[in-house]
């Protein structure tokens, strides 16, 4: 069957339909952004008023801050509805609160007259110091210093009349001054000089002396100066209303020197702030006409009762001068024509806190907030009120956004439909495409890669990315977005989408074609090279190896971080990438160290998986298996050589068992006869002691095989151990007599109770009785201990050997091993092998201890009381 969707005509089809979409979506995401998204309208609904933008209520609110500002300064510079430059502004008021005051001086304050204010804001203003003497009479005088130099100044009283007038000479830093009423030329000469005396004797380069009448001079620090006062002050270039300085004022009002010295303070903080509130006033009055601004604004007193046309242009601040050609009944009258007349307003009284609104993006709080700190300087309360004239006549910026709204609003909707749609579409034949992308109809399912997709993975990319990067640097070079009309940015725009999107398509299919034909590393130019670089690299030493991958990690990092932006993107992958393939490494190596691990602990047939491992894990993983491997054959051959030999033995004993009882029997009836011959006596002694020995050697060999093979089975009881050392030494007595050994015990009088196999445990110690009287050293001493230390009950049997000990202690309990391999006493080796044997199968250790032709034995069991479960048991 042909897979018909794979065929030319679909793929042709759905090509185009993916240019179109293209097209389409990225036109109308640009239209979003630009267009729409950037005059802030965003998505406009179909029922969607201008008014009910957000950015018309931005617009509104910043308008409506604009116009409470602009209607506080109208009401600060203003009289009778026209500038007055005469207007009196309390500076400490200005200072506070930022109104004049009443305007005509009558608060009490120290007033300027607004002109004089201005310029002097104009002129600039300098500060200095000034300097307050108190005399004992309770006069003041003023000594300022630090201004611009002046020829004459005045030194005044508390009630501002004039006491001297002086001549100063500034030179630098401090200031003289003289008397110059009735001054002859003697006097003037001798002034001169105390002058000069007191700039060379002044340290802190203030006034040491003042002439107070015509003739003497006054000495400061004499019993006639109270006290001196130190200000900063600003240089006064007007005079306040009513007063010939501001000292002058203090004086009069009582002032004292914080007083004062906050009174410049004002006056410093006031100059700058006035001329700025006059120059925004100046351009309020253009901006805010009713030919350049759709806002209307309204300050309406609450005194004024009747609102006329003469009550516009004097009483109420108003931008709409005109508004009043007909004569309202009442305040109230005023308001409703205002609501019916505007859509969007607010009507707000300060007496009560009274707010209406209608249309206005901003709340009672907000607004008392912001007049609070703009308050309108009229007198009492008084009500304002905000428009929006919604016919948008005056070309401002709300008509200008009203104009775009319309240009925008039906285009938004469009725009947005296009990017769901062709957004949608899009994706739907990206997916077909890749689906599509090397398929053909036949059902082989081979991938079919055209000439571009042999092209090296680097080549063909260079081939796409070069030529679409020099278009978009050529595009944003040359065209500017917002400055296209719509149908030029159409055919721009579309152009440039239709020819970068089928760049894209040609090397996004070609990608996934070579994905499935898995094609994309192998056949690019890096791979080449990690190819030869790795076959150089499997020659070299892993320490070389490791400093060549060290050095060129680093190497890479320092030239991908000189590109700049795009280099430290592609640094961060590769710094990844290495990431990604050292803990890939690291794991691997986890994989070899756990079956190391299981090999190590008996797991001999262990196999590590091969098919997650690569590179030299590998080989190394390949030798784990290889020596896990012969590891196991290894323990297989030797256990199978130790069953051969444990089945061999058993069967030879068993085999000798049979013809050796029928020897012990027969022996045994010979020895029953009356048998006078005295050799023949001897021989029947010598065949029944051989015959003994034979029958012990195989019980040895038989229990040799159980203990090797586990088919030892214990009884486990509570055992009185010392009983059982003494019925030993009693079985034992004659043969160590016949030696002439002497047995020395020492071991307590009560029962000494270990849990253990009562026979195994005879078997253990005959063994060692037997040894000690075969190979100890005759007339010797033979010494068995037993003691209790703690919980663990110590019995010890030692010796003199009577041939040199000339093999290692370890090597004694082997099977098969003596003591002296070239002797020829009866022996068979496995005596003390089957004792340790035995001992360890019950929980106790067994030990030889060898010093020169010293032997001893020594075997430990835990005490019964100390033993778990000690009362009965099998093993």
């Amino acid at each position: 069957m042909r897979r018909w969707e794979y065929a030319k005509p679909w793929k042709l089809t759905a090509l185009l339909l993916n240019q179109i979409c293209a097209v389409v979506l990225v036109l109308s995401v640009v239209v979003c952004t630009v267009y729409v998204g950037g005059s802030g309208f965003g998505f406009v609904g179909k029922d969607q008023s201008f008014e009910s933008t957000g950015y018309y209520q931005n617009e509104v609110l910043e308008q409506i801050y604009r116009c409470v500002r602009a209607a506080s300064r109208e009401s600060k510079f203003e009289k009778n509805g026209v500038y007055d430059g005469k207007i009196l502004v309390d500076i400490e008021k200005y200072a506070a609160d930022n109104t004049i005051g009443s305007g005509d001086g009558k608060d009490g304050g120290l007033c300027y007259e607004l002109t004089d204010l201005l310029n002097w804001s104009l002129d600039g203003m300098e500060t200095g110091t000034l300097m307050k003497i108190t005399y004992e009479d309770g006069t003041v005088g003023y000594l300022s210093k630090g201004f611009t130099n002046y020829t004459e100044q005045s030194l005044y009283n508390g009630d501002g009349t004039e006491v001297a007038s002086i001549s100063t000479t500034n030179t630098g830093s401090s200031s003289t001054i003289y008397s110059s009423a009735g001054e002859t030329a003697e006097d003037r000469a001798e002034n001169t000089e105390i002058a000069q005396k007191q700039e060379s004797d002044s340290d802190a380069g203030y006034v040491e002396e003042f002439i107070t009448d015509g003739d003497t001079p006054f000495d400061m620090m004499q019993s006639t100066v109270r006290n001196v006062e130190q200000l900063e002050a600003v240089e006064e270039r007007y005079a306040p209303a009513g007063y010939g300085s501001i000292t002058a004022y203090a004086e009069e009002k009582k002032l004292t020197t914080a007083q004062l010295q906050e009174l410049y303070q004002d006056l410093e903080s006031t100059l700058p702030v006035i001329y700025n509130d006059y120059f925004a006033y100046t351009e309020n009055l253009e901006l805010f006409s009713p030919s350049m601004t759709n806002m209307r604004y309204f300050v309406i007193p609450k005194s004024v009762t009747e609102v006329s046309p003469e009550n516009f242009s004097k009483k109420i601040c108003t931008n709409m001068k005109s508004f009043g050609k007909e004569k309202f009944s009442s305040q109230d009258g005023l308001l409703d024509y205002i609501r019916t007349s505007y859509k969007d307003y607010l009507i707000y009284d300060s007496s009560d806190m009274n707010y209406e609104a209608n249309g206005m993006p901003i709340s009672l709080s907000e607004l008392s907030s912001y007049v609070k700190s703009y308050s309108p300087s009229v007198e009492g309360d008084y009500i304002l009120v905000v428009a929006v004239d919604s016919g948008y006549k005056a070309s401002d910026k709300l008509a200008q956004y009203k104009k775009q709204y319309e240009e925008i609003a039906p285009v938004s909707r469009v725009a947005v439909y296009g990017v769901m749609l062709g957004a949608i579409l899009y994706l739907l034949t990206m997916v077909y495409l890749t689906l599509a992308a090397g398929r053909s109809t036949d059902e082989d399912g081979e991938i079919m890669l055209n000439r571009f997709d042999r092209v090296r993975s680097e080549l063909a990319a260079l081939i796409l990315i070069v030529p679409a990067w020099i278009i978009l640097f050529l595009v944003s070079i040359g065209v500017s977005v917002r400055n296209l009309e719509m149908p030029e940015f159409s055919m721009v725009g579309g152009g440039v989408t239709f020819v970068l999107n089928l760049m894209f398509l040609i090397g996004y299919i070609s990608l996934v074609r070579r994905i499935k034909a898995h094609t994309l590393w192998k056949n690019s130019i890096l791979y080449q090279i990690c190819c030869a670089f790795g076959e150089v690299m499997k020659n070299r030493k892993t320490t070389t190896k490791a400093m060549v991958s060290y050095v060129g990690f680093w190497l890479v990092n320092i030239v991908l971080w000189s590109l700049r932006e795009f280099g430290i993107f592609l640094m961060v992958l590769f710094d990844i990438g290495v990431g990604i393939f050292m803990l890939k490494q690291a794991a691997q190596r986890q994989r070899i160290l756990d079956g190391i691990k299981r090999i190590s602990a008996g797991e001999l047939n262990a196999q590590i998986p091969m098919d997650q491992i690569s590179g030299d894990n590998r080989v190394f993983a390949e030798a784990v298996n290889q020596m896990g491997s012969g590891l196991s054959a290894a323990v297989e051959k030797s256990v199978r050589d130790e069953r051969l030999k444990s089945d061999l033995i058993t069967n030879v004993s068993h085999d000798i068992k049979t013809p050796l009882t029928s020897i012990i029997n027969y022996v045994d009836l010979l020895k029953r006869e009356d048998i006078q011959n005295e050799r023949a006596r001897n021989y029947i002694a010598i065949l029944e002691d051989k015959a003994l020995r034979l029958k012990h050697l195989t019980d040895d060999l038989v229990e040799a095989s159980k203990i090797s093979s586990g088919n030892v089975k214990l009884e486990l009881n509570r055992l009185n151990f010392q009983e059982l050392i003494q019925q030993t030494n009693g079985e034992f007595s004659e043969k160590f007599e016949a030696k002439g050994l002497q047995l020395i015990v020492d071991m307590p009088e009560e029962p000494v109770v270990i849990v253990a196999d009562g026979r195994r445990l005879w078997r253990v110690v005959e063994n060692l009785y037997n040894n000690t009287a075969k190979y100890a050293m005759p007339n010797t001493r033979v010494y068995v201990e037993l003691t209790t230390v703690g919980h663990m009950v110590r019995f010890s049997i030692k010796n003199i050997s009577e041939q040199p000990l000339n093999i290692n202690a370890d090597e004694l309990t082997e099977r098969f091993i003596r003591g002296d391999v070239a002797r020829s006493t009866e022996g068979s080796g496995l005596g003390l092998s089957i004792a340790r044997n035995l001992t360890e199968l019950q929980k106790g250790s067994f030990n030889i201890y060898l010093d020169g032709d010293l032997f001893k034995v020594t075997i430990i069991f835990p005490e019964a009381d100390s033993v778990p479960g000690n009362e009965t048991g099998q093993s």
